[in-house]
């Protein structure tokens, strides 16, 4: 992968992982309105995305 085609996967990973970090205030307060569907389905997509996302780094890192 060119260096920066590689840069700007990179740099998109770690946006998207900024993003994901949102999720969990967002889990809260749909708890604390008793909202567990959503709370539940944002944390599975938090988690999900953040896994993803570091596996992917790393093998970015590694090219």
């Amino acid at each position: 992968m060119a260096h920066e085609t590689n840069h700007d996967a990179r740099a998109a990973l770690h946006a998207l992982l900024d993003g994901a970090e949102g999720c969990g205030p967002a889990a809260r307060a749909a708890r604390l309105a008793q909202d567990d569907e959503l709370a539940d389905f944002l944390c599975g997509v938090q988690d999900e995305i953040i896994g993803e996302a570091r596996r992917l780094l790393a093998q970015r890192a590694a090219e």
